[in-house]
């Protein structure tokens, strides 16, 4: 299943950098996010892998809906994490892909074609990028840490920008960080925490294998893992129980 992973994830990814390089035509969902050809055709090459493969297997995608819901295998597919960067030309963005067995990931990838980054793992066998292991910082303090933070409107819809902001002026860095980009920096001990305010399972589920394959934690706002209550807080571990506790004051 890691081979079938590692080989939708990277055809996909190419595909959607195909298209990068000239961007097709935006049209926008009912909730104003946009979508391209790019995101339609990445996730059919990626579902279509996967179901010659293991054709009992259930999908999750964020393009083209759900298929077997009651499969004890779930795929979670999302082509163009960070669509808005990627139409505008800032490389940002990346393809995730997750597998869950009755209901949490057991494999999950991130690929960032246009940075030539590869983080893949596997339930209890280490994170990896492009082949090397990768480990999240070892910062213990929240007043040293750098943290990473999704939209601002996303706190306000959460009800939690004064939380957020509080948090910012405690912490030593900090900055705004498009989708899987601030997933990225968390990987590679840049960033000791990413706060996402709103989400989806096909945005959480491989993020959140990564982070803890790295020696990371990943929790929702409650502290609770859940892949499908919107927030979601991914963190080195070491200051997860503080972010909390200033999330929730």
């Amino acid at each position: 299943m890691i081979d079938t992973a590692i080989r939708a994830a990277r055809e996909g990814g190419q595909i959607a950098l195909d298209y990068f390089k000239h961007v097709p035509k935006v049209i926008y969902k009912p909730d104003s996010t946009p979508v391209t050809k790019a995101d339609i055709e990445a996730e059919k090459i990626i579902r279509k892998i996967i179901s010659s493969k293991f054709p009992s297997h259930g999908f999750i995608g964020e393009e083209l809906g759900n298929t077997n819901p009651n499969a004890k295998y779930q795929w979670t597919a999302d082509p163009i994490d960070g669509t808005k960067s990627f139409v505008r030309g800032i490389k940002d963005w990346g393809t995730l892909l997750a597998l869950l067995e009755d209901g949490k990931p057991i494999i999950g990838i991130y690929n960032s074609p246009a940075t030539n980054e590869f983080f893949h793992c596997q339930k209890g066998k280490g994170a990896f990028l492009n082949g090397k292991r990768v480990h999240v910082s070892k910062i213990k303090d929240l007043k040293k840490s750098f943290i990473v933070h999704s939209s601002i409107n996303h706190f306000i819809s959460a009800n939690k920008v004064d939380n957020i902001v509080k948090i910012a002026k405690i912490a030593q860095g900090k900055r705004g960080a498009s989708d899987c980009n601030g997933i990225n920096m968390v990987l590679k001990g840049q960033a000791d925490v990413n706060i996402s305010g709103r989400g989806s399972i096909w945005d959480y589920a491989a993020p959140a294998i990564l982070v803890e394959e790295a020696g990371g934690k990943f929790t929702n706002f409650k502290g609770n893992y859940s892949l499908t209550t919107d927030t979601g807080i991914f963190s080195n571990g070491l200051i997860h129980k503080q972010v909390l506790n200033i999330l929730n004051k």
